[in-house]
């Protein structure tokens, strides 16, 4: 009996695992990717090794900076997602995908291109430029949004923490009511 009381006790006294997972978080700014990596609980990796493959390929890599950030530009067209890859060594990875939709100002390769504008009196490239001008500022504006939300869905919550206990209480409680009517 005292050493169900000492494992359970140990049990509720030790750290969640979770605490050291590692999430990844990026975001397409025109024709650039930047985004960078942190840990549930908070904390961010410095100098972890980030790679950036599409299709198998590699195509950018390197070292997060002090704030775990990453950044590169996208060499030519989309032709497939997008992995990002943090690996900190000692079996902390993390990596997220971007799918080619969200290169909006990058063009997918193998895609069909857009139909051209009917002619008109006073055709010219200005909706392009403020369709691209627009895009770019929206990006500019959720990325905080999508960085928060990513946050705050990785993060550990006292719900969770609390379920855990009481799940194990409750097979303690079963354990201990199976062994009491054995007798």
């Amino acid at each position: 009996m005292r050493a169900l009381a000492a494992f359970l006790l140990a049990l509720l006294l030790a750290a969640p695992a979770a605490a050291h997972g590692l999430k990844v978080f990026a975001a397409v700014e025109g024709d650039k990717v930047s985004g960078h990596a942190f840990f549930i609980g908070g904390g961010r990796p410095r100098g972890g090794a980030w790679r950036a493959e599409m299709g198998g390929a590699e195509i950018a890599s390197g070292k997060t900076d002090d704030e775990g950030g990453f950044g590169f530009a996208v060499p030519g067209a989309v032709s497939g997602d997008v992995t990002i890859t943090v690996s900190l060594g000692d079996g902390h990875a993390a990596s997220t995908s971007l799918a080619p939709e969200r290169f909006g100002a990058v063009s997918v390769a193998g895609s069909d291109p857009p139909a051209p504008p009917a002619p008109g009196p006073n055709a010219t490239d200005a909706p392009d430029a403020v369709a691209r001008a627009v895009e770019a500022a929206v990006a500019r504006q959720i990325a905080p949004l999508h960085a928060r939300i990513e946050a705050l869905d990785a993060r550990l919550r006292l719900t969770d923490v609390l379920s855990g206990i009481f799940f194990i209480l409750g097979l303690a409680g079963i354990g201990l009511w199976a062994k009491g009517r054995r007798r």
